[in-house]
């Protein structure tokens, strides 16, 4: 993945939130330098530079409509940088390579693209823990099991509590503590993870509180220091199935269930 962006002459480029100049000005620089302004600044099949300004009435909270299609655009295959107006002012007005973002409308951008299964191969050889999200190597991995789950989705179901968010609040997460899998479970792409939210089930079943038995069953803990809002969240899990209960995976439930499990 690109770190810099060299040079924008050529570059299709949208823009979203407030920049440093008015929309007008930064349209005319752009061209003075050689580079195409979108429509009004709207991501399309044609861009390759989204610059990313701020903006305090997003829809999204920390992005806006400009930044999802951004997303979407990237994980149908179009390559297109994204950089925040500060850098991108450098590049325009004294010619110094521009940092990129790592992330867009809240997500890794190497989730959004599955890596070759090669590259999957090489990380899933690795022994321990990876931090999914911070490490490149954790990166890579993650992207290519989200490919594996969710594919060109833009939402999805959590396996545990049944409710849809957005996939930049879902996790592939491993049914089997990674740092337990032997190599060729490390490998097993089709099984060895689940898709689940981050908005509490990723966290309940990594620590225990929430695990799965046969047929789906989703078994939770009984915690000796809890609150209400924990209590409640736990029984409304207890009357689910899990949605990801195959046979074909039901050894890695067992083992979280046998080992990981405080119930």
């Amino acid at each position: 993945m690109k770190k810099y962006l060299p040079s924008i002459k050529g570059q299709h480029v949208a823009f979203t939130g407030f920049l440093w100049c008015s929309r007008l000005e930064f349209q005319r620089n752009l061209k003075r330098a050689g580079a195409i302004p979108t429509p009004k600044g709207r991501v399309n099949r044609d861009t390759t530079v989204l610059v990313r300004g701020t903006s305090g009435v997003w829809k999204f909270g920390d992005h806006g409509l400009k930044e999802d299609s951004a997303a979407k655009h990237i994980r149908a295959g179009q390559k297109i940088a994204v950089v925040q107006s500060s850098e991108f002012q450098k590049l325009l007005e004294h010619g110094r390579p521009a940092k990129l973002l790592d992330k867009v409308a809240g997500q890794p951008i190497e989730w959004l693209v599955a890596p070759p299964q090669r590259a999957f191969q090489r990380t899933a050889a690795i022994k321990g823990t990876l931090d999914r999200e911070h490490s490149a190597k954790g990166r890579v991995e993650q992207s290519y099991l989200r490919g594996k789950l969710f594919g060109n989705a833009e939402e999805a179901k959590c396996c545990l509590c049944g409710r849809r968010y957005p996939l930049s609040l879902m996790i592939a997460g491993h049914i089997k503590p990674r740092s337990e899998c032997l190599r060729r479970e490390r490998l097993d792409a089709e099984n060895i993870v689940f898709g689940v939210c981050l908005l509490g089930c990723d966290a309940l079943y990594e620590r225990g509180l929430v695990s799965v038995g046969a047929k789906g069953k989703i078994y939770v803990s009984s915690p000796a220091t809890t609150t209400r809002s924990l209590a409640t969240f736990l029984r409304q899990l207890k009357r689910r199935k899990c949605a990801a209960w195959r046979e074909s995976n039901a050894a890695y439930f067992d083992w979280h269930l046998t080992h990981q499990f405080l119930g």
